[in-house]
């Protein structure tokens, strides 16, 4: 129970003043499958078939099938729903963001296998995939008999009111400036005048960004049976964040009457890894592929602000603009080893079927500062937190492609995600699911795919300490995502 309360505690420090934590270790650690239509529509499990860009961010050696060369973009609309219970009451929201799910380019060179020691082929890309969106919105409120106040005390008691800024500027120091908490007389500790009555909150929480891969790929096809890859991958990151957490008290004869804390984050910057792969084919009518990512080294630039407003008997009290508390700072996270096992199924003329298994150790995460920084520090708790708090994993997918006539097909697929957090730790402890369908039309030259995506996922959202009564939520989310590709061969 103690690493329990430790380990929320420390995702809570991160959501209320964004310093960099196992959060972020985990939030570019953890990705999903992307790119065209075609690929989505199958759940990203046909990387053992390849003949698709999308597979460089499973297996590279996918596209040492591709034969001509190949152009293709993807349109992406995504549609972002939640529905939040908040002690008794549940809260919808939505919303709608477009993107760019991809664009790519791969050179198809024929080789002849008589002067080239059997080497059929050699294939040089170059693409964007989009591998995770932020996109997200949550609203909930209700009435509950604690505040955020209280957490604030918690985190001030024992420091003098002279040192909270140096200590909580994003936090309990904004609290105490607008006398939503008080020094007690005599003593380092803090009290509210929120003592009666109940507290109606309303909290608003609004993510945007996403991250995409942009991948330089070299690959080669030997004798028809075995493919070979690599990719050089530099991939982009942009995360925003703002929230409202709002508080008004039933209590009406209380001297504070409402508070309002608001905080916004903006994250950029670039990683990048090296993934290699091969694929062989025992039988015409089965593939087998083996991949492994090597370690992705993200040097991230945060930007952050919080600021905190109070209505009083007397007067609102507020932060001058001058003193509002920001942040920055620029480190680096270096994400997980990852391999990919998958099987590709030929069914003669009516169609395949395609599974995968990712294998990640979300634990092996570390945060550290970036070289040469001017503000050097050692994350030593947060990684230990990383360890502490989640595990390795097994992702698996499973999806279908039927040949309706030689040039129509339809498409179905399913992936399931697993949660990287330990049992009983963390605030996120359910898989996440995927649901997808899609079709095809291909006229030789030209084609157009269109895919459906649904993501369903559940987490349990702290908005303060846990231990304090009224301070999780949980959400279930949904995103809903609709793809079309239009692709082009080239002989």
């Amino acid at each position: 129970m103690i690493k329990l309360i430790l380990g929320i505690s420390a995702l809570l420090i991160g959501q209320l003043t964004y310093a960099q934590n196992e959060d972020d270790a985990l939030r570019y650690s953890q990705t999903f499958f992307g790119g065209t239509a075609r690929n989505t529509g199958m759940a990203g499990a046909m990387t053992a078939f390849g003949g698709d860009f999308s597979v460089a961010t499973q297996n590279p050696a996918g596209l040492a099938r591709i034969r001509k060369t190949n152009f293709s973009t993807t349109l992406n609309i995504e549609s972002v729903m939640s529905n939040t219970s908040f002690y008794g009451q549940t809260t919808k929201d939505q919303g709608t963001a477009g993107n760019l799910s991809n664009i790519s380019y791969v050179k198809a060179y024929e080789l002849d296998p008589k002067k080239r020691s059997n080497w059929y082929s050699v294939q040089l890309g170059m693409g964007m995939t989009r591998i995770k969106s932020f996109q997200q919105r949550i609203d909930y409120g209700g009435t509950v008999d604690s505040s955020i106040l209280h957490s604030f005390i918690n985190e001030a008691n024992g420091i003098p009111d002279t040192l909270l800024y140096d200590n909580y500027p994003f936090s309990s120091w904004l609290a105490y400036w607008t006398y939503g908490i008080d020094p007690i007389d005599g003593t380092n500790n803090y009290s509210t005048d929120f003592d009666s009555g109940k507290s109606i909150h309303s909290r608003s929480i609004t993510r945007r960004g996403g991250m995409s891969e942009y991948s330089f790929t070299l690959s080669g096809n030997y004798a028809n049976k075995l493919y070979l890859g690599g990719a050089f991958n530099l991939t982009r990151v942009k995360y925003e964040e703002v929230f409202s957490h709002k508080e008004s008290f039933t209590d009406e004869d209380l001297w504070l009457h409402n508070i309002n804390y608001t905080g916004s984050l903006d994250v950029e910057g670039w990683g990048y890894n090296l993934r290699l792969g091969a694929i062989f084919l025992p039988t015409d009518w089965i593939s087998v592929g083996l991949s492994a990512q090597m370690p992705t080294v993200y040097n991230l630039s945060d930007s952050y602000s919080n600021n905190m407003t109070t209505v009083t008997n007397d007067q609102v009290y507020s932060i001058d603009a001058d003193d509002v508390p920001r942040g920055a700072y620029d480190y680096r996270v270096t994400t997980p080893f990852k391999s990919n096992l998958s099987l590709g199924i030929v069914l003669e003329k009516f169609g395949s079927i395609g599974m995968e298994v990712e294998y990640v150790d979300y634990s092996a995460a570390t945060l550290k500062s970036r070289r040469y920084s001017d503000a050097p520090y050692n994350f030593i708790s947060e990684n230990f937190q990383i360890e502490n708090l989640y595990k390795s994993s097994f992702n698996y997918k499973i999806g279908a492609e039927a040949r309706i006539n030689s040039q129509t097909y339809l498409r179905a697929g399913f992936a399931l995600y697993n949660s990287p957090y330990e049992a009983g730790k963390g605030n996120e402890q359910f898989p996440t699911l995927f649901y997808t369908g899609g079709a095809g039309y291909n006229w030789g030259k030209v084609y157009l795919d269109a895919s459906c995506v649904l993501k369903k996922s559940q987490a349990d959202y702290y908005a303060y300490d846990p231990t304090i009564n009224g301070s999780k939520a949980s959400i279930d989310q949904s995103n809903l995502n609709f793809k079309v590709t239009l692709g082009l061969r080239i002989d």
